[in-house]
């Protein structure tokens, strides 16, 4: 199973899958738990967004400010 890490605790782990299906496994249950590093479910946008358009998505992200 692989997924976005939503919860963990001592006894339980909560996931989100790629379809966006929320699971939960008790530890006790579970073979192995292994963080990915690198690796995201997020696709790649490098092909659909380029040049002047990736300036611009780049610039109106910035200006929203938001934490630091």
């Amino acid at each position: 199973m692989r997924g976005v890490r939503l919860n963990e605790d001592v006894f339980t782990l909560q996931l989100r899958d790629q379809a966006g299906r929320m699971h939960s496994f008790r530890k006790s249950e579970t073979k192995a738990i292994q963080k990915e590093d690198g690796i995201s479910l997020m696709p790649a946008y490098g092909d659909r967004i380029k040049g002047e358009d990736l300036d611009d998505l780049v610039a109106y992200l910035a200006s929203l400010g938001g934490s630091r």
